[in-house]
C-alpha cells in the first residue's frame, strides 16, 4: 500500500502531472467546448455529452434531433453533414463525410482524404454502431438497423435497411399493420402466461 501512495506523491507533484492535466483540459476544450460555437442546430435538439463533433461548422442538425451516447459526426474541411429533423440515433453511430484515400504503395495516412457530403432526411432512425459513409444521402423515414453500414444512397423512403453493405430487408408498417403486429405479439404472451411457460 506504501507503495502505492508513495507513487501517486511522487507523479502528482512531477512536470508530467502538469503536462497531462493541460493537454487533458485542452482536449476537452477542442472536444466538448469548441463545435458548440460553431454547430447549426435547430431548436430542440439533444447532443450527449460523450458525442464527438469535427468540422461543426459543417454540421447541420434538424429541429428535435437527437445526437446519441458515443456517437461521431465528422464532417470534412470541404464536405457537410446534414441531419433531418426529428432523427434518432442510436447509441455509438458514426457519420464520416470524409475517409483517407487507399492508394497502393504509400502511406494511407499521408494521402489526400476524400470528401462527399452527406445528406440525411427528417423522420429517419439511426440504429446502434450503425455507419454512414461519405457521399450518401438517406431518404425520409428510412430505419437503418444496428450494425448496418450505409455505403450508397437510399432513395427510397419509408424503407428499413441493413446489412453491410446496407440494403432494403423491409418497409415500415402503416398503423393498421403495427396494430395487427402488437395484437398478435400480446396473444402470444397471454397464451404464454396462461400455460404457465411465462410466470
Amino acid at each position: 500500500m506504501d507503495k502505492y501512495v508513495w507513487e501517486v506523491i511522487r507523479h502528482t507533484f512531477s512536470p508530467r502531472f502538469l503536462v497531462s492535466l493541460i493537454y487533458s483540459f485542452a482536449y476537452y476544450i477542442h472536444e466538448q467546448v469548441v463545435w458548440r460555437a460553431n454547430i447549426h442546430a435547430e431548436r430542440d435538439v439533444r447532443i450527449h455529452a460523450t458525442a464527438s463533433i469535427r468540422n461543426a461548422q459543417n454540421v447541420y442538425v434538424g429541429k428535435n434531433s437527437h445526437i446519441n451516447h458515443l456517437c461521431c459526426v465528422w464532417a470534412g474541411e470541404n464536405s457537410k453533414i446534414v441531419l433531418g429533423d426529428n432523427l434518432l440515433m442510436g447509441p455509438g453511430v458514426s457519420i464520416f463525410s470524409n475517409n483517407h484515400s487507399m492508394i497502393k504503395g504509400q502511406p494511407m495516412t499521408f494521402q489526400e482524404r476524400r470528401e462527399g457530403s452527406i445528406v440525411i432526411g427528417d423522420d429517419v432512425w439511426l440504429g446502434a454502431h450503425s455507419v454512414i459513409t461519405a457521399g450518401t444521402h438517406i431518404a425520409n423515414g428510412v430505419i437503418v438497423a444496428a450494425g448496418a453500414v450505409v455505403t450508397r444512397s437510399i432513395t427510397q423512403e419509408d424503407v428499413i435497411v441493413g446489412g453491410i453493405p446496407a440494403k432494403i430487408i423491409g418497409e415500415r408498417p402503416s398503423a393498421p399493420e403495427l396494430d395487427r403486429a402488437n395484437q398478435r405479439i400480446s396473444e402470444s404472451a397471454i397464451e404464454r402466461i396462461s400455460d404457465g411457460a411465462i410466470e
